[in-house]
């Protein structure tokens, strides 16, 4: 697995995280919005913001004195979407499934 791989895998594994992605699908957002949208702090929406610019997936704009985030490329949206779709083909109910493996390894 490449750096660029395991950044990727980084950014998106996190509640909080692929809350903000999802809820960008929809257009951008400045932190107040998001907050009201996901079930989260301001602080911890901004620390969150701050790991998904870095890892690029989003980008920031200042509109008057409030900074509004939306998605970097189509792409994510359609990453979003794919990540769905295998979830889909295999099966899993949200309330069946673990996120940890059963296995003993770490």
């Amino acid at each position: 697995m490449t750096i660029t791989q395991q950044k990727l895998i980084h950014a998106l594994n996190n509640e909080v995280r692929l809350a903000i992605l999802e809820t960008l699908k929809s257009g951008s957002k400045n932190v107040t919005e998001l907050t009201e949208k996901i079930n989260s702090s301001q602080s911890n929406i901004s620390q969150h913001l701050a790991c998904l610019r870095d890892c690029k997936l989003i980008t920031q704009n200042r509109r008057g004195k409030y900074y509004y985030y939306q998605l970097a490329t189509p792409e994510i949206t359609h990453l979003l979407a794919e990540m769905d779709l295998v979830i889909k083909s295999l099966n899993w109910k949200n309330n069946e499934v673990s996120v940890a493996c059963k296995s003993d390894m770490p």
